[in-house]
């Protein structure tokens, strides 16, 4: 008996001794079948790359890792998908709530228009970038007049609307309209948003030269960079358009009709040939100033027989600035009020005067050359 009863307690220890492995087995054969139910519900994913992906995530490296886990992310995507829960794309686009534009601005979008300050223009259609009319309108806006103005008539003639209105944006036409006349800025400005005209290089320097900030009490340096604003915006643009050969300069020797050692402190030179010249001052009386525009040349330069009828120039004392025309062997009679950059209507005042400096002054020169 005793023989008997000792056999079952091997049998026993034995049996307990094998209990704990097979828990195991049977624990790993039960998440076996669950993957491979999750595999027959995800068909995308294969049950061999599943259990790639499990073993990727123990002894792989980080690229497989990053592989295996896109792999999930999309396999769950595609399944939300055909589960309804998430929307292709096409659909979004289609559901997409349109957004009603008022009639003004829909009309500036299907001219192409899309405006920020940093002038970007795109086609809302096409996506490309709209094609610029700068080149175009800076070749009318500048173009020389039919006929030269005699020095009774270039008063009137620098004060002449421009042929082409220049545009600004919605915003600075706004801001003017506190401090122009509406005959001025109307016959000057036009809304870029509106009319379409995409001019890269003349609006945004057009724009810098009206609201550019002008201090009286500071260096003649600093007063020259913000008359030279002005001067960019117009006649450095100008540059870019004429059909003839020209320079600008600042404080330089210049031969054509000025003295030896005498140096305008702004030059226009078409040619070869100074058409335009500045005289500027920190302080002072501005009509004193412009004397210095006759001291410097050389006599019988303008003039029925010089080498120009006349010469346009201009001269400055701090924020004041009066336009000036030379004639008849260095007289010299005012063709402007005296403008303060201060003011708003001012500066559009020497905007109109320079653009049209440039166009008579071309006028000039052809006319004798």
């Amino acid at each position: 008996m005793t023989e008997i009863a000792a056999e079952p307690a091997k049998a026993t220890k034995r049996t307990t001794g094998i209990k704990a492995p097979v828990k195991k087995a049977v624990s790993s054969m039960q998440s076996r079948r669950r993957s491979t139910r999750l595999a027959a519900k995800t068909p995308s994913i294969p049950a061999a790359k599943e259990s790639a992906c499990e073993t990727s995530r123990n002894h792989a490296p980080q690229e497989d890792l990053a592989r295996g886990f896109m792999e999930r992310l999309d396999a769950i995507s595609r399944k939300l998908s055909q589960l309804g829960i998430h929307k292709s794309e096409e659909a979004t686009k289609t559901s997409a709530i349109p957004i009603s534009v008022p009639k003004k601005q829909n009309e500036s979008f299907e001219a192409g228009l899309s405006f920020d300050s940093t002038n970007t223009i795109v086609s809302p259609k096409c996506n490309k970038v709209a094609e610029s009319k700068e080149k175009d309108m800076c070749t009318e806006l500048f173009s020389p007049p039919e006929t030269t103005p005699n020095r009774k008539e270039i008063r009137a003639a620098l004060l002449e609307k421009p042929r082409v209105k220049i545009p600004i944006h919605h915003s600075t036409y706004t801001w003017l309209q506190m401090h122009v006349e509406e005959d001025m800025l109307e016959g000057a400005f036009s809304i870029v948003e509106e009319v379409g005209n995409i001019c890269p290089r003349l609006t945004p320097r057009v724009e810098t030269a009206l609201q550019v900030k002008v201090v009286s009490d500071v260096t003649e340096s600093m007063q020259q960079c913000v008359l030279d604003t002005f001067l960019m915006a117009v006649i450095g643009t100008a540059q870019e358009h004429l059909e003839i050969d020209s320079k600008v300069d600042r404080n330089a020797n210049e031969l054509s009709m000025t003295n030896a050692m005498c140096r305008p402190d702004y030059l226009l030179i078409l040619n070869g040939l100074l058409v335009f010249k500045g005289e500027e001052k920190k302080c002072g009386d501005v009509r004193n100033i412009a004397l210095e525009l006759v001291d410097k040349m050389i006599p019988g330069s303008v003039g029925k027989d010089g080498k120009l009828e006349y010469l346009l120039g201009y001269a400055t004392a701090g924020t004041r600035v009066l336009f000036e025309c030379i004639y008849d062997d260095s007289k010299m009679s005012e063709c402007s009020d005296i403008l303060n950059l201060e003011r708003i209507a001012d500066r559009v005042a020497m905007i109109v005067i320079l653009i049209n400096v440039v166009r008579i002054a071309s006028a000039l020169y052809y006319a004798k050359h």
